[in-house]
């Protein structure tokens, strides 16, 4: 067997592998980032489609965060086009929220549909609830366990019962989380939106030509410092010996070679790495975190059309349809993800429930009919280019854990590192907790190794 050797071995070129990859080969240590797949990025990704570039999972991101911090850290360009405010299709009609205070913006959405009918003591209990949920937004997690269970659904419960609130609200949490509101824990929600986390999501955009233009770019850093790249390179074996990862055996143009690296970071999930280091290399507590994770099941449909479904340049939340929370016209965005006088958007629905597998038939059917709820005569002049079903079983789900049921990034093997969506940091999600997991990953490896291969 050929042999190699490097300071850091990074398995899997999701947002976490690359930001890592990228980080680390800028700190001077030799870097080999590995992919099984032909394409990097994993599901920040572009697939060429009938002259569509469709995203393989994340589609709308921040434009302002920790991820576009790293590229700007390791001098290499982010292409990204800067998107509008939000407009929400609320039971049936269209509004635009603004970029700011948009929570207070949408609970007087609510006036617009039926509340001024109230009786005035309907309208005082609809005062203070509102008065009660906005302070919880502005207080975030200090005046929540972080540790409780309650469901984001349950704790609005304890405020109003107005199924319009409730329908609202799952919208908007579930659009960020991929989780129902009634199974998401809400102490998550509140680290989430506050400065305690990330802050929610206040500006975002698309990648202009296609998310795997900036995995490329992020790849390229990792080269430019004398690092490498392999794709179509999956890792076959983790060996361990005297309790610490000594090499990894990865299959390349037909031969497996062995890559002797101080440090292994994972970004294939806890799951997948524990199967290639075998499970009898942790202890028993360890292997039962990691059986137990909750992956999120989603179903995103790419929508092309002739002509836009709406008029903005910004996402749009979906409140009172069957599924469908969420969705981006992508080509608003960005005209280059699509053939000539083509568009592109995409939506995303939860299913009835996040824990369980989900029925594939049903699940398609339903957000179809949410689309023909959504956009009258829909298929007229718009089809669906490719749905995607993302199951709790998938090698790719949603998400590898819940927001706030995350595992711990290190591991009881000292030289092993989690990075992705299954070790996120908590009140993080998404593409910038995968970049945030990166930046606190390399900042102990930092403190634990110097470089030392040359």
């Amino acid at each position: 067997m050929n042999k190699n050797a490097y300071d850091i071995l990074i398995a899997g070129s999701g947002i976490g592998g690359l930001c890592a990859a990228a980080l680390l080969a800028h700190h001077g240590y030799k870097v080999l980032l590995t992919e099984k797949l032909e394409r990097l990025g994993g599901r920040f990704s572009t697939i060429e489609q009938e002259g569509f570039k469709t995203p393989t999972g994340a589609a709308v991101i921040a434009s302002r965060g920790v991820f576009k911090q790293t590229y700007k850290e390791v001098s290499t360009p982010f292409n990204l086009r800067e998107g509008g405010p939000t407009i929400v299709w609320l039971f049936g009609e269209w509004h635009m929220l603004p970029e700011k205070g948009q929570i207070r913006a949408l609970l007087s959405l609510l006036d617009k549909i039926g509340a001024d009918k109230a009786k005035i003591m309907g309208h005082m209990a609809k005062a203070v609830a509102t008065e009660k949920i906005l302070g919880a937004f502005k207080r975030g997690v200090t005046k929540l366990d972080p540790l409780s269970n309650m469901s984001f659904r349950d704790w609005l419960k304890q405020y109003t019962d107005d199924e319009r609130v409730l329908k609202l609200f799952h919208s908007l949490t579930s659009a960020i989380s991929t989780v129902n509101d009634f199974e998401y824990p809400a102490s998550h929600w509140f680290t989430y939106v506050s400065s305690a986390g990330q802050g929610g999501l206040a500006f975002h955009g698309v990648s202009v030509r296609g998310n795997e233009e900036n995995a490329n770019a992020l790849a390229a850093a990792v080269r430019a410092r004398g690092g490498d790249v392999w794709i179509n390179s999956p890792v076959k074996k983790i060996v361990i010996l005297k309790g610490k990862v000594t090499s990894v055996l990865i299959e390349r143009e037909g031969k497996e070679i062995e890559v002797e690296a101080q440090m292994l970071v994972s970004n294939m999930g806890p799951g997948r790495t524990m199967e290639l280091a075998g499970r009898d290399s942790f202890p028993p507590d360890y292997v039962k975190q990691v059986d137990d994770l909750r992956s999120s099941p989603i179903v995103a449909t790419l929508i092309a059309s002739s002509r836009p479904l709406v008029d903005v340049t910004g996402s749009i939340l979906i409140a009172g349809a069957s599924r469908i929370v969420a969705g981006a016209p992508l080509t608003n965005y960005s005209a280059e993800l699509a053939p000539h006088g083509q568009h592109l958007s995409v939506f995303w629905g939860t299913p009835l429930s996040c824990l369980h597998k989900v029925n594939r038939e049903e699940e398609a059917k339903a957000n179809w009919e949410d689309l023909e709820q959504i956009f009258p005569n829909f298929d007229s002049y718009a089809r669906v280019l490719r749905q995607d079903v993302f199951d709790i079983d998938d090698e790719f789900p949603a998400t590898r854990a819940w927001m706030g049921y995350d595992m711990p990034q290190d591991t009881p093997i000292p030289n092993l590192f989690h990075v992705g969506d299954a070790v996120k940091p908590f009140g993080w999600e998404g593409v910038e907790a995968c970049a945030k997991g990166a930046h606190l990953v390399v900042n102990e490896i930092r403190k634990c190794i110097k470089p030392k291969v040359q």
